[in-house]
């Protein structure tokens, strides 16, 4: 009856510390495969998350509406913010070959980032409803193939801040503030890479659209787990590369251990 109903606090499949990563889709497949349960139930809840925003930018389309078009952005980021980062956080492990209790950590990480989501999720989430708005509108107007493009350039730079962002308030503990800035400079320092993770989304959400109702049994397996661990297998080993998260994460585990063995609380501040 596993299959049916998977135990998801069961620890996950062993990995071989020694085992070399691989890359580009057999490494997607990998992380998948391993842990595609708890990947698809979380997902689902970071799409529900993620719906109330999608179905303001469509009234606010419908109406013309640009007050609609803020508030949906601003309450809808708001709302898909705390999803979006617990199923982040369930990527990363799968990438680190964390194989620990799936739903005792999910509940962890939610507990631990939900407040910090929140700024991002408003501030992106109104970005993303202007963009989105004018995106639609723009079959309607008489502009050129350079708006479009201007569109879509400034739509990839959001993508790409955001993915950015979305990684850190997963794995350290940072302002906002801190947190554009080391999006931008990681931008710009992997932009093949970035343009790469930044194309995967706006492609599937562009097809998503175009294509509905069609992509709607889609969206019910991929949701938005599928562009999201895209982007991360592309991005995910550059930033461990300059933050050195694994090496840290290891340390914090070791301390936390330290500190609970001898009754003490551990706060730890990754910078």
């Amino acid at each position: 009856m596993g299959f049916l109903f998977p135990d998801y606090n069961r620890p996950g499949p062993g990995v071989n510390p020694d085992e070399p990563r691989r890359k580009g889709f057999v490494r997607l497949w990998e992380v998948f495969w391993r842990n595609h349960w708890f990947i698809m139930f979380t997902g689902l809840l970071a799409f529900a998350g993620v719906l109330p925003f999608i179905v303001g930018i469509f009234v606010a389309y419908n109406t013309h509406s640009l007050l609609v078009m803020l508030l949906s952005g601003l309450v809808g980021g708001l709302i898909a913010a705390p999803g979006l980062c617990g199923l982040a956080d369930v990527l990363l492990r799968g990438l680190r070959n964390d194989t620990g209790l799936w739903w005792h950590r999910y509940r962890k990480a939610m507990k631990r980032n939900w407040k910090g989501s929140l700024l991002p999720g408003a501030l992106f989430g109104v970005v993303f409803s202007v963009q989105c708005f004018t995106l639609l509108h723009l079959p309607q107007s008489d502009s050129g193939l350079g708006i479009l493009l201007c569109q879509i350039v400034s739509m990839l730079v959001s993508i790409s801040l955001f993915l950015h962002v979305l990684m850190q308030v997963a794995l350290m503990e940072l302002p906002l503030s801190k947190m554009l800035k080391n999006s931008f400079w990681l931008s710009v320092r992997y932009l093949p890479k970035t343009l790469g993770a930044s194309l995967a989304q706006l492609v599937y959400w562009v097809l998503m659209v175009l294509f509905f109702p069609i992509t709607a049994t889609v969206m019910l397996f991929t949701s938005v787990w599928l562009p999201l661990l895209i982007a991360f297998v592309i991005l995910y080993p550059e930033v461990d590369d300059v933050f050195r998260i694994e090496e840290r994460l290891q340390e914090k585990e070791r301390e936390e251990m330290s500190m609970e063995g001898r009754g003490e609380k551990y706060v730890y501040h990754m910078e």
